[in-house]
């Protein structure tokens, strides 16, 4: 492709001082003058089947950000959007996809005719990646790929960067630094236990030691900057919406539990997956009970091996910043709390479970909701460490419209489907 000339430097926003709170004396005042986040897809607003502004709007980030009062801009992508949706097999790679035009959201500019994607983003986060992808990966020409994830990175880190002659191609962590930040949060690690959780591997969880060091670099890094620094925790897999109890199993698909317990030979200790619940679901509507495919339960002891080594990474994650001056906000104790309390929303109960309101489709990345009480918790978490006052989001008005609220299943206490009627007489 052809490169048009274009601008080849940064503009660097000026730095405006923020006043410390009377008695705050832990941080220094905070600036929040030019907010930026690193993540993969949770930050990124990642939901359902793909990453598009139906939820990007509503990410956690960017409802902070409006709370603060601060510029955040997003790269936008239209619906029904990109990127593969973990444990689902990895898409073809098209673009675009109806009712896309450009893929990328435009926008108008001022004094201008013509509408453009915007040449700087703060929300660096991309679906997907890894620690490791955080420093190493760089959008590169062409834009679409066979690799689903390199098309991601072009379209939300190389847009329309990779189309301006002499502009720079940065991975997310010279992104970020590029934009002599005030602010930063990072929220990275999420998608490296997500992927050994789904596939069943507790193995493919990095080394604990290898996964700090990488961490503690990027910490140094934005920190030697002077800006100041969030960093999340990785939340557990296992209490998402993506693993169910073998009695949760029972209720969605209207079925006493001794038939999800005996049909398919497990303990109430051990999970269901989502694609589990769907493979039941049509066994059920066929009237007849098999070998599930797999990948569609998972063993107690898979689990906790999951969550001692996701446990491992949250470790050096605080070691990390520790050495480094960063804060640490606890978002593995935030996930955890809404798979143990839910979480009440004018008079709405959303939980953890499975079509329960909080996950979007996939089960993995909360629906609008659920970021705006993750903004809340996070926000909250800010005023206590520096001695802001920012206000608060109202969920109640983001529940009006949310799909995954309005998707809640209501299930039956009346079984729907005996031993019997399964064809499993021998099981009691």
């Amino acid at each position: 492709m052809t490169k048009r000339p274009g601008i080849s430097s940064i503009i660097i926003l000026a730095l405006v001082g923020c006043a410390a709170a009377p008695g705050q004396t832990a941080r220094p005042p905070l600036d929040t003058t030019t907010f930026v986040v690193m993540g993969e897809g949770l930050a990124a607003g990642m939901a359902n089947y793909g990453l598009s502004t139906v939820v990007q709007q509503y990410s956690f980030p960017a409802q902070i950000a409006k709370q603060m009062g601060t510029a955040f801009v997003q790269p936008l992508i239209q619906p029904p959007g990109i990127g593969d949706v973990i444990g689902y097999p990895g898409q073809e790679v098209k673009l675009q996809v109806y009712p896309q035009g450009s893929v990328r959201q435009f926008y108008k500019i001022p004094d201008q005719k013509d509408e453009a994607p915007p040449l700087f983003v703060m929300n660096l986060s991309v679906p997907g990646f890894t620690l490791a992808d955080a420093t190493t990966v760089k959008p590169e020409l062409p834009v679409a790929r066979r690799n689903m994830k390199q098309t991601v990175v072009n379209m939300l880190l190389g847009f329309p960067q990779l189309f301006l002659e002499g502009a720079p191609l940065w991975t997310q962590f010279e992104y970020a630094k590029a934009l002599n930040p005030t602010l930063v949060l990072v929220e990275l690690g999420y998608y490296e236990a997500l992927d050994a959780a789904v596939s069943g591997q507790p193995s493919r969880i990095p080394d604990p030691a290898t996964f700090g060091q990488r961490y503690s670099a990027i910490l140094a890094g934005l920190r030697a900057q002077n800006a100041e620094v969030i960093a999340t925790t990785i939340p557990n897999p296992i209490d998402t919406a993506y693993f169910s109890s073998p009695l949760f199993a029972a209720q969605i698909n209207v079925s006493p539990p001794f038939v999800i317990l005996g049909g398919y030979q497990l303990t109430l200790e051990d999970y269901v997956t989502r694609n589990g619940l769907m493979a039941i679901a049509n066994q059920f509507l066929s009237r007849a009970i098999g070998p599930l495919p797999a990948g569609s339960t998972m063993r107690a002891s898979v689990a906790a091996d999951i969550t001692a080594r996701v446990n491992a990474l949250n470790a050096a994650i605080r070691s990390a910043a520790t050495s480094n001056g960063a804060v640490v906000y606890d978002l593995n104790a935030f996930f955890r709390r809404i798979r143990t309390t839910g979480a009440r929303v004018g008079n709405t109960n959303l939980t953890a479970d499975y079509l329960g309101g909080f996950y979007s489709l996939d089960a993995v990345y909360p629906g609008p909701t659920g970021h705006a009480l993750l903004a809340n918790d996070v926000l909250a978490f800010i005023n206590t460490t520096y001695g802001r006052s920012f206000p608060l989001v109202n969920p109640a008005t983001i529940a009006a419209n949310d799909q995954a609220v309005s998707a809640r299943r209501v299930t039956s206490a009346t079984p729907g489907h005996t031993a019997a009627s399964l064809g499993l007489s021998n099981i009691e």
